[in-house]
């Protein structure tokens, strides 16, 4: 069984360590703040809540906040703990009467990835929040952290757990949200501190309601353990919906090869199922300050972050809250027409790899099955059709654009990566538009009319 530490917050005095098997390690320790050995990769920044609490203060908060949406209860008062400790202001900041404004106060390379709600309390590294049954003595809670890969909080059932967002609590009840965040610091890396008024501090303070905001020595030992937030780090800076897409603005994007996290749209019931969905291969434009794209299936409300090209943590930008609706999976393109036999066979064929998503910009046309150096080039077209052409039949029809001859290659083949930001004049690609592609080429050795035309290739566009 693997070795897991367990950091409690407690009524009072300092917390135990205690686990399923007894470990002992000495924890690095700065000006006060100290740390516990942890600390979490880019896979390991999501979180999930099981919200099986029982008090009915834990769940009688059942109004939205826009500025967290879809989730109200223990899930919204777990997520705002968590993304206190984000590198920046959680959208504008609000949703905390304790803080307005100021929700998000980390400052550091680190930036917690909400996942919405699972399915049951999970392994020990599964990265959820959950109650468990029965008490511990002053103990409201504890965090389950075996190491790098991940962590597990439980909080006792018999408190009183309120789940704000008030913080005027009432008599006998206590703060869930101050307590998760002082919980998920320890899954951050952090042990507790001697600095009386810090989220770390190991004794609860008050109801709980002091240490939803993290002071400067949390963010102090945050620091020493991710590093202060890089000026290269991506940075979104607001968002705009539309049934199906999503438009991020910000800075720091990079050119191509971004990828979008979204916030899942069901509970999950397993670690793997609490990553993120990724959007990958996403370009930016306007300098790198501007990225449209669709929603994907199994996206929902929640956060949204960019994540650049990298493995360190300065990679990722800060989670913005999105209420974003998925769209349909763009379709694959597929082929119509009739591509008539040629003089090296059953003539030429038109194939394709990437995808027809705009923000991803990687669809490449190919033509196989032509004479090898013969000249060719794609022809697009808005409108299918199928009349004599040559010594076959042309499949697209008007407006139509010809794209820049190509030469085949040695195996009868031709590609064109087909730049949407970037298109030939005449031909102008938007979301929603549907564009049939055909390869066009010369076939002297096929007399009659000396060239030919292949099957055509239906796309459907989407953001």
């Amino acid at each position: 069984m693997k070795p897991v530490h367990k950091r409690a917050l407690e009524l009072c005095g300092t917390a135990a360590v205690a686990g399923l098997a007894l470990v002992v390690w000495l924890p690095m320790r700065g000006a006060a703040y100290a740390t516990n050995g942890g600390f979490l990769g880019l896979g390991q920044r999501d979180f999930r809540v099981f919200d099986n609490f029982t008090a009915p203060t834990a769940n009688d908060n059942v109004t939205p906040d826009p500025n967290f949406p879809g989730y109200t209860g223990a899930t919204l008062a777990i997520w705002k703990a968590c993304v206190e400790w984000g590198s920046r202001l959680h959208g504008n900041g609000n949703g905390d009467p304790h803080q307005p404004g100021g929700l998000g106060s980390g400052g550091a390379n680190f930036d917690p990835v909400f996942q919405g709600e699972a399915t049951g309390v999970g392994g020990t590294d599964d990265n959820i929040h959950s109650e468990i049954s029965g008490s511990q003595g002053g103990v409201f809670a504890f965090t389950e952290v075996p190491g790098t890969d991940g962590w597990r909080i439980r909080y006792y059932q018999n408190w009183a757990w309120s789940d704000g967002p008030s913080d005027q609590l009432l008599p006998g009840e206590f703060d869930l949200q101050g307590v998760a965040a002082h919980e998920y610091g320890h899954a951050l890396g952090l042990d507790h501190t001697n600095i009386a008024g810090a989220t770390m501090q190991g004794s609860i303070q008050g109801n709980g309601v002091p240490q939803r905001s993290i002071e400067q020595d949390d963010v102090t030992g945050l620091a020493f353990v991710y590093v202060t937030a890089a000026p290269t780090k991506p940075v979104i800076t607001g968002v705009a919906t539309a049934p199906g897409s999503l438009t991020i603005t910000g800075q720091n994007f990079a050119a191509s090869g971004n990828e979008v996290w979204f916030t899942r749209a069901t509970p999950s019931a397993n670690v793997a199922l609490g990553d993120p969905i990724k959007f990958t291969g996403v370009i930016s434009t306007a300098g790198g300050t501007q990225i449209s794209l669709g929603v994907p299936p199994l996206a929902g409300p929640g956060d949204v972050f960019v994540k650049v090209p990298g493995t360190a943590g300065s990679s990722l930008s800060n989670g913005w809250p999105a209420d974003v609706t998925a769209g349909p999976a763009c379709s694959t393109p597929s082929t119509l027409c009739t591509g008539a036999p040629n003089s090296v066979g059953a003539g030429a064929r038109m194939a394709f790899s990437g995808g027809t998503y705009l923000s991803q910009n990687n669809l490449t046309l190919r033509c196989t099955g032509l004479r090898p150096g013969a000249n060719a080039f794609f022809l697009a077209g808005r409108t299918p059709t199928q009349t004599p052409f040559g010594n076959g039949f042309l499949c697209v029809a008007g407006p139509t654009a010809q794209l820049p001859v190509r030469t085949a290659d040695f195996f009868g083949e031709i590609a064109y990566g087909l730049n949407t930001q970037a298109l030939p004049a005449g031909l102008s690609i938007a979301a929603g538009e549907t564009w049939y592609f055909q390869c066009v080429y010369r076939d002297v050795a096929g007399g009659g009319a000396l060239f030919n035309a292949s099957d055509a290739l239906l796309t459907t566009w989407c953001p």
